[in-house]
């Protein structure tokens, strides 16, 4: 009998484990990379930057803004209330509604459309307690001061114009009761300075519209500055 000479068929053969790892390993550091990637974009989509408005050097309250005031600095673009770069011309020759300190970044808040201090005048922030009279208090109101002075002596009047009052804080300004005091800003004649800076000092500044004061006790000066 003749032996059969058919060759037995050919059989698949499976990728052994050591040939497939290469192709993982690339496949990994294709997902490793394009990750990286992505976060980096995604880290620079979050981090879009845009340009303020900052303060360049101090600027005193009352003081009209100049362009030499000001400089700019590079924020988060969802800054909210600073004032773009863009926007700097509209509050040069403005007012500074609070003292600007340098590296202050501006925001609106800070800016009065209010004209600036004159030549011959001061802000002054008071300290009183809060009361209906003082909360109905309008910017330009002009007031008496009723001012104490340290030594016990005689008190003065002193004439001054409103130019704003702020919010209710606790803590009682003159009586000590601990109850609710505001902050108003006024403008006096230079030369009362220290009088009202005394007073301010003692906590004995009680201010009244001069419709209810008697005009001839008024001081507008107080001797020369």
């Amino acid at each position: 009998m003749a032996r059969s000479t058919a060759t037995p068929a050919s059989v698949s053969r499976l990728p052994s484990t050591r040939e497939s790892r290469p192709a993982l390993i690339g496949l990994a550091v294709i997902l490793i990379i394009g990750g990286a990637l992505a976060s980096a974009w995604l880290a620079i989509q979050s981090g879009d930057r845009a340009s303020f408005v900052q303060v360049n050097r101090e600027v005193a309250q009352g003081a009209t803004i100049s362009e030499d005031d000001l400089t700019t600095v590079s924020l988060p673009e969802g800054f909210e209330g600073g004032v773009a770069s863009s926007d700097r011309k509209s509050i040069v020759g403005k007012t500074a509604a609070a003292r600007l300190l340098e590296g202050t970044i501006v925001m609106r808040t800070m800016i009065s459309e209010e004209p600036g201090v004159a030549a011959d005048q001061t802000r002054l922030q008071i300290a009183v307690d809060s009361s209906p009279f003082i909360r109905s208090l309008q910017s330009g109101d002009q007031l008496a001061l009723d001012v104490g002075s340290s030594d016990g002596g005689e008190r003065q009047t002193v004439y001054a114009e409103l130019v704003s009052v702020g919010e209710q804080q606790s803590g009682g300004a003159i009586g000590g009761a601990g109850g609710e005091e505001v902050s108003i800003v006024v403008a006096i004649d230079l030369s009362c300075l220290s009088t009202v800076s005394a007073g301010i000092e003692n906590s004995s500044v009680t201010p009244a519209l001069i419709g209810n004061v008697d005009d001839g006790a008024l001081q507008k000066t107080c001797g020369t500055a």
